[in-house]
């Protein structure tokens, strides 16, 4: 999974490991470019979020696309992350549990 912000991309890592509890996943973000680090920063206090509230339990994200001349019509309320690209959208809605 990736997010764009500009030219900048952030996606995610994922490293197992294990400790006195048993065995578990890290979730790790990795930013290039010049808004790189910003917006690792960003998808880190939304993992942190999805993590406190719930994790898995939470509710599952949707996902809306529209391409062409159907790409303006796609309107983003309150999406967690868009991206917007010359000819389409893609609208990721991730609503907090609670």
């Amino acid at each position: 999974m990736a997010a764009l912000d500009g030219g900048s991309p952030a996606y995610l890592t994922i490293r197992e490991s294990e400790d006195g509890k048993g065995r578990y996943w890290e979730v790790g973000v990795i930013g290039h470019g010049k808004g790189g680090g910003d917006l690792t920063e960003r998808v880190v206090t939304e993992i942190r979020a999805w993590n406190a509230s719930g994790g898995n339990d939470a509710p599952e994200p949707g996902f809306r696309m529209a391409v062409a001349d159907s790409r303006d019509r796609l309107t983003v309320d309150d999406a967690r992350f868009i991206v917007d690209k010359p000819y389409s959208r893609l609208a990721v809605d991730w609503a907090r549990k609670g």
